[in-house]
């Protein structure tokens, strides 16, 4: 949908150890790894792409799914991959940003209009600006998928207009430029990994958290959140990569079949991301979160806060935030 950095556990410390010194499965598995729980309209995307080539690939590629982190740490999923350390990957695109700055566009606020902007952008050059340089490092870019827009949340107070969010503790995924946000709107922005949020929001260490309405729910974050500012920060998603050493080594055919379940897997998420939010929000609603609505004059508030990120805003982000701009 930013660059601190936290210890790791033993644990986890473990595992990576483990991940490292551990050879590249056969060629014919193809494991996908991403944070989210089975639920989240990612994991079921993942699921679409699943189905679809293992039902041409006639048993010669199995996609094996690791959710909820379960095989490499959300911030280490890029690094892992680049390595080979497994062929396929779905994170937020935020996580990108330590490889291209270009992918800073998608976390930067307020530059897409809605889907079918972003849509547009991410199918013409903007995306295949982004894609290329992903290509540089080592990935090859698969499709990018659509999730719900990032808000606001808060847990206590309502915030209503800019001066409420001032002074407040605000989660954020990693992403320089949601960092860069929150302290241009006058909040503290704080950096916690997914899986941490639901703690920190119930024994008040951050008062609220930046995030989407669909990754809330599938972590159970609407229990501990209460209040939605309704001002759509960032129309963001995830960019579904593989080795690209991996995909390279296989056969035309099969590349051929991978390219088509991804294709059928990115159609499937940009016709249900609509639906996603309606659900995502009305999940919500029972759990007693209130969407609080903004005006055309508040949004504007937001977004004249927002010059300065804007401003700041890498030169080849600038650029691509331009033709982003040209798109009608």
């Amino acid at each position: 949908m930013k660059n601190s950095s936290f210890l790791l556990s033993g644990a986890t410390a473990a595992m990576i150890t483990i991940l490292a010194q551990a050879p590249v499965w056969a060629a014919d598995t193809i494991r996908v790894a991403y944070e989210t729980p089975d639920t989240h309209l990612k994991a079921r995307t993942v699921a679409i792409f699943k189905k679809e080539l293992e039902s041409t690939a006639g048993g010669d590629l199995i996609v094996e799914t690791f959710p909820g982190a379960s095989l490499i740490p959300s911030k280490q999923e890029v690094s892992a991959a680049i390595r080979g350390q497994v062929e396929a990957i779905v994170p937020f695109i935020s996580y990108f940003e330590s490889i291209t700055p270009k992918a800073k566009l998608l976390t930067t606020p307020l530059v897409f209009r809605g889907y079918e902007h972003l849509m547009k952008a991410m199918d013409g050059k903007v995306g295949a600006s982004i894609f290329a340089d992903l290509e540089a490092k080592g990935l090859k870019p698969l499709g990018f998928w659509y999730e719900t827009p990032t808000v606001v949340f808060t847990s206590e107070k309502k915030v209503e207009t800019l001066n409420d969010i001032k002074g407040l503790k605000i989660r954020t995924y990693p992403s320089a430029t949601l960092e860069s946000m929150l302290s241009a709107l006058g909040a503290n922005p704080t950096v916690i990994p997914g899986n941490e949020v639901y703690l920190a929001l119930q024994n008040g260490v951050v008062d609220g958290a930046v995030t989407t309405p669909s990754f809330a729910v599938s972590l159970k974050l609407d229990e501990v959140l209460k209040y939605i500012t309704d001002i759509k920060l960032v129309f963001g998603g995830y960019i579904f990569a593989m080795n690209k050493s991996f995909y390279d080594g296989l056969s035309n055919d099969m590349k051929a079949k991978i390219n088509s379940a991804a294709e059928k897997a990115t159609a499937w998420n940009q016709k249900e991301i609509y639906n996603e939010i309606d659900v995502s929000l009305e999940k919500a609603a029972k759990n007693g979160v209130t969407v609080l609505p903004a005006s055309k004059a508040e949004i504007a508030r937001w977004q004249e806060a927002m010059k300065s990120v804007h401003d700041g805003a890498d030169p080849s982000v600038k650029k691509l935030m331009n033709m982003a701009a040209s798109i009608e």
